[in-house]
């Protein structure tokens, strides 16, 4: 077709540098330009859509939005590979993904074509384009343009290395017996690899133990902690340019030394006789989350079978996203996920305001949930000796972007607690909902209930019973470590079971022995249990006395998710406890743990003032915290306004103390709520932002409750927004106390009398740290036990699993038995 009256009179401007264009995959499917019909880009605003059937994304786009232009791109593999020497890498300065644009264009051809979609989508000639300056402007811009998602990633996996002050005036004294021959080996294990030497005394330590279990055995951190020595160099990494791995224990980060060359020259080492001969450990890092290869084997060493579908399709691995995907698995599993975003996309991209489906969390909800439940992307492959091999898989690319935004965590690409962001994922989708809906069809409901505090003055026994608004629950795991005849009895079972292990799996397995069994319904006993509050100002004694404080379930949600709290600090290193949790894959009851409420010959506690219930009347003095401290939780991955709080809660007692709490208040809806000092509270509670009320008042929240909760938080419209998720309403022990007996009340998914559970789901994490190692998910499709089957998800090869193993799980997900 000739020039159309549209594209003679589009007005065009091409993507700046800092415009998002999506010319991969659909912003509203996971069609891409791989595909035979390729992506359709607007010329307009450079959103990506699908051209053709079943969805044909670009006209409804067209038609909604009024951009008629698109440039529809193909990629074709050229079928060859390129051949050459690799060039010499260059000097590592950050830890990153680069454009590969280039290498790109050496294995693929790109076809592309203008098409006019307010002319039924006809193509327009190359001629009359090429005399069309803007449209050929813009196209080439497009062309050239870093996709949108892969732009992110590259700016999310930049980690610069930079030097420190530590290194600076360094005192270097060799210790005594020093020699160059005892380079070779750690001075405490006689490990030879993963060596660090001490740039102070010159002492040589193996490095800490990864979570696949090399590594090492932390005798180099463990130097530092007896000596204060604060910098070290990988032995191995050093180069004749005077580049190597350096770390600093005091700051905890890979560091870069700028007087290399001189500092090793204190102990007789030059640096232009060094060859590179290990790995650094950003390359290790970066290697092990990108090409991390979870055992897809049975206890007799059988390959599992894999498997595609609907809802059996995997997620690619985005790089350090594996506990993205193993969430998503389980949370797109559950009925109400699945039934609110997968037959309704059409409805909501009818009527969706925002102008790009890439940037709406709804959106990317309903593209998720096609994603993975159409079973349009879920093929089997085969390989090369024409087997049947794993599918590829969808990438989650954009789903993250819109999802994370600007979070400080989930946006970057290093590893994250799955648990963590399932809360988040939560949250998102509540805020998400509310803005279109209120509150009447979030999904999320069903992992809503409700828990009863019960409190008890030891000295008056009266009692006060509290509801309060809960979610996914976080339980202990109790620790018993067998001894040694228990644990060579406990390896000799394993080794009948598994005769044929690969050294991974049988490190793993001895960390495992390392502790007793125990059940799940102990790890809840532990969470129900009675916990003393001294310091307690009784507004019945009116003084301070001790009391008993307890948890129980006030009602049961549909979907209970729970998790395993399975680290903790030792040595200021976060460890994990790998003590197997015995779960029944059948019936689970949890009416041992339910809530009773105030009986009869228990007095209730006077309603007074309830501040005293938890800090004294006298207003007290802003209390310093430690700031290395702060510095030492924040490494681990935690936000600084968690740290603060976990130090002040903990009395300044020391990283451990903090980190215990943190670990026990993990599901606390107001954990990242800063304190703040008494007279600002007492301002911020006389008076709100009228427009912030409004805003928050169009989510579906009373007036009442809008301003109670902005009044608690200084008036700050996010913070609000989070207590008004989590939090129970007032009149919610009214409620309960009125309809005890009624699973019917306020039209809930929560219920009062059932609480029988099945396991359907658990998320799986290997290794020794939640910021390291891999998380697969294990998800059962059906309830009744005939009919059941077990799959497992490990990003995008999902496999039958005729043996689920949830004795080391992190999340559970449990579904409540309804008839």
């Amino acid at each position: 077709m000739a020039l159309c009256t549209h594209a003679k009179a589009a007005r065009l401007t091409p993507p700046l540098s800092s415009t998002a264009v999506y010319k991969e995959e659909c912003t509203q499917c996971f069609d891409n330009y791989d595909m035979s019909a390729g992506i359709d880009v607007c010329l307009t605003c450079f959103n990506g859509a699908c051209p053709d059937a079943p969805n044909n994304h670009a006209h409804q786009h067209a038609m909604k939005s009024g951009h008629q232009l698109t440039l529809n791109i193909k990629r074709v593999s050229k079928g060859t590979d390129s051949e050459g020497e690799s060039p010499r890498p260059a000097k590592l300065t950050k830890l990153e993904i680069k454009d590969d644009t280039a290498d790109d264009a050496s294995k693929y051809e790109y076809q592309t074509f203008v098409r006019c979609w307010g002319c039924s989508g006809v193509k327009i000639d190359k001629e009359a384009i090429s005399s069309t300056e803007s449209i050929q402007a813009v196209t080439s811009a497009i062309m050239h343009a870093v996709e949108a998602t892969k732009r992110s990633e590259i700016k999310a996996w930049a980690e610069e290395v930079t030097p420190c002050e530590h290194f600076d005036a360094l005192p270097q004294v060799p210790a005594d017996g020093f020699s160059l021959d005892n380079l070779h080996s750690c001075s405490t294990c006689e490990k030879r690899e993963n060596l660090w030497l001490c740039l102070t005394c010159g002492h040589v330590g193996c490095g800490r133990r990864q979570y696949d279990g090399s590594g090492g055995n932390n005798h180099a951190i463990g130097h530092f902690e007896k000596t204060g020595h604060r910098v070290s160099v990988k032995l191995g990494t050093i180069t004749p340019e005077g580049t190597a791995d350096a770390y600093c224990y005091a700051c905890d980060d890979n560091r870069t030394d700028p007087r290399l060359a001189y500092h090793l020259k204190a102990f007789g080492i030059n640096v232009l006789a060094q060859q590179k001969t290990e790995k650094s450990v950003a390359e290790l890092q970066l290697e092990q989350n990108l090409k991390f290869d979870f055992s897809m084997t049975t206890s007799d060493g059988a390959q599992m079978e894999p498997v595609a579908g609907p809802g059996l399709t995997g997620l690619n691995n985005l790089g350090n996203s594996c506990y993205m995907a193993s969430v998503l698995q389980c949370v797109f599993n559950i009925d109400r996920f699945r039934d609110r975003y997968f037959p309704t996309a059409a409805d909501h991209f009818a009527t969706c305001t925002k102008p790009k489906p890439a940037n709406c969390v709804i959106c990317q909800l309903h593209k998720m949930a096609n994603g993975l439940w159409s079973g349009r992307y879920a093929k089997l492959q085969t390989d090369s000796e024409g087997k049947v091999a794993h599918q590829a898989g969808i990438p989650p690319a954009q789903f993250k972007d819109a999802i994370a935004q600007d979070h400080y965590e989930f946006s970057t690409m290093r590893q994250q607690d799955a648990f963590e962001f399932l809360l988040h994922l939560n949250k998102q989708i509540d805020i998400a909902e509310r803005s279109i809906s209120g509150s009447s069809m979030t999904p999320t409901a069903v992992f809503d209930f409700k828990t009863e505090e019960r409190l008890q003055c030891l000295e008056c026994k009266k009692v006060r019973y509290k509801t309060q608004k809960a979610s996914p629950i976080s339980i202990p795991v109790i620790k018993r470590r067998l001894d040694q005849p228990q644990r060579q009895q406990a390896k000799s079972e394993s080794t009948d079971k598994k005769q044929e292990q690969e050294q991974e799996q049988e490190q793993e397995q001895e960390q495992e022995q390392e502790y007793a069994p125990v059940s799940i319904t102990e790890c809840l006993d532990a969470m129900v249990g009675d916990e003393h509050v001294e310091g307690y100002h009784c507004p019945s004694c009116n003084k301070p006395t001790t009391a008993v404080k307890s948890i129980r379930f006030a009602t049961f949600p549909k979907v209970l998710a729970v998790q395993v709290r399975r680290f903790e600090l030792v040595n200021w290193v976060p460890e994990k406890l790998n003590v197997p949790v015995k779960v029944p894959l059948e019936k689970l009851a949890f009416g041992a743990y339910r809530g009773q409420g105030i009986q009869p010959n228990e007095e209730p506690l006077p309603e007074s003032d309830e501040e005293k219930e938890t800090e004294n009347t006298a207003p007290q003095k802003e209390q310093p915290v430690d700031e290395a401290v702060v510095a030492q939780l924040e490494s681990m991955g935690f936000p600084r306004v968690r740290c603060v709080k976990a130090i002040k809660i903990t009395g300044n007692s020391g990283p451990e103390a903090a980190m215990n709490w943190i670990f026990e208040h993990m599901d606390d809806p107001t954990i990242d709520d800063p304190e703040e000092p008494q007279q600002q509270q007492q301002r911020s509670q006389s008076s709100v932002d009228p427009e912030a009320v409004m805003q928050l008042m169009t989510m579906g929240f009373p007036k009442d409750r809008v301003e109670k909760a902005l009044g608690a938080t200084a008036g700050d419209a996010n913070r609000a927004l989070d207590r008004l998720l989590n939090m129970a309403d007032d009149n919610d022990d009214d409620v309960i106390m009125a309809d005890r007996n009624d699973d019917a009340a306020a039209g809930n998914t929560d219920s009062i009398s059932r609480s029988d559970y099945e396991l359907t789901g658990f998320v799986l994490h290997k290794g020794t740290s939640v910021h390291c190692g891999h998380y697969i998910a294990s998800i059962r499709f059906g309830l009744a036990a005939d009919e059941s089957k077990w799959y497992m998800f490990n990003d995008s090869r999902v496999a039958a699993q005729k043996e689920p193993q949830p004795e080391q799980a992190y999340v559970y997900f449990f579904t409540r038995i309804d008839n």
